[in-house]
């Protein structure tokens, strides 16, 4: 009869403890494994935190050495566009300050144009003379007299050689040269200038004879005239050249039998006159012969 072994006898006497202690321990391997693991983790963290921190104070003042420079150029860059702002900004503001003053000074112009005008309005105007035009004076081009001006009008305005020229206060003297746009005008004061006159007091009649200075003198006066300081002198109209009854100046003095008028204009702001026409007196017809009828 044959003996047989059953399995768990073949295994030994030590076959069923050994599986369970077994499972324990490698169990208690894997749960120490972890907790291991789990602390490293921590520790690394940490590690690496406390790493990131000192490493950025270190680099802190390298990078703000580095930066510098970038921050400069910044800054250099901004200021730049600020002083190319400011200075556009001011050729702009400078360019309307140009703009304004060239507006003003053309208001002053006109200005001085307008009230100009309107004193001409008021000229005062002699018997039998009309206005003809306003004239600028445009400036003094020399030539055969010393004393004379320049207007802008001329033939194109109906000018002719003998005009009186005159301004809101008086006589300044009468056109001798004349063209296309422009005219020349002989002064009061004048050496060549010659002009009938008379004064208006005693009316005595003289030749107001021109010296270069700014009192002309009377010429050609009658014996013993009736004249004193201060009284006026007016145009006579003898020879029909210039108009009766414009004013021409006052007398200024009477020294060695010289007799000085000092004009009403003033030479120098004589910057507007005022052209006057005269019309010319006719001459009489003669009487028509009369016969039998």
């Amino acid at each position: 009869m044959a003996l047989r072994l059953s399995p768990r006898r073949a295994a030994g006497p030590f076959g069923s403890p050994l599986r369970p202690f077994g499972g324990r321990i490698l169990l208690g391997t894997l749960a120490c494994a972890c907790i291991a693991l789990m602390v490293l983790a921590k520790a690394d963290v940490q590690l690496l935190s406390f790493a990131t921190r000192h490493a950025g104070d270190a680099v802190s003042p390298l990078l703000r050495l580095l930066n510098a420079p970038v921050v400069a150029v910044r800054n250099a860059a901004d200021r730049a566009g600020r002083l190319l702002a400011l200075d556009a900004e001011n050729e702009r503001l400078r360019d309307e300050n140009r703009r304004l003053l060239a507006w003003q000074a053309e208001a002053t112009r006109l200005g001085v144009e307008n009230r100009a005008l309107r004193e001409m309005l008021r000229v005062p105007l002699a018997p039998r003379a009309t206005l003809s035009t306003a004239a600028q004076i445009v400036g003094d081009t020399g030539g055969p007299f010393v004393q004379s001006r320049l207007i802008d009008a001329g033939a194109d305005r109906g000018l002719e050689p003998g005009m009186a020229v005159v301004t809101e206060r008086g006589l300044a003297g009468r056109i001798v040269e004349v063209g296309a746009r422009s005219a020349r005008v002989l002064l009061l004061t004048d050496f060549n200038s010659r002009v009938p006159v008379l004064v208006e007091s005693s009316r005595d009649r003289a030749i107001l004879q021109g010296d270069n200075s700014d009192a002309p003198t009377l010429r050609f006066l009658p014996m013993n005239p009736t004249l004193a300081v201060g009284d006026r002198v007016l145009t006579s109209g003898d020879g029909g050249v210039l108009p009766a009854g414009l004013l021409v100046g006052q007398i200024g003095a009477v020294q060695d039998g010289e007799v000085m008028v000092v004009p009403f204009v003033d030479w120098d702001r004589l910057d507007w006159v005022a052209v006057l026409r005269s019309e010319p007196v006719a001459p009489p017809q003669p009487p028509r012969p009369t016969g039998p009828s």
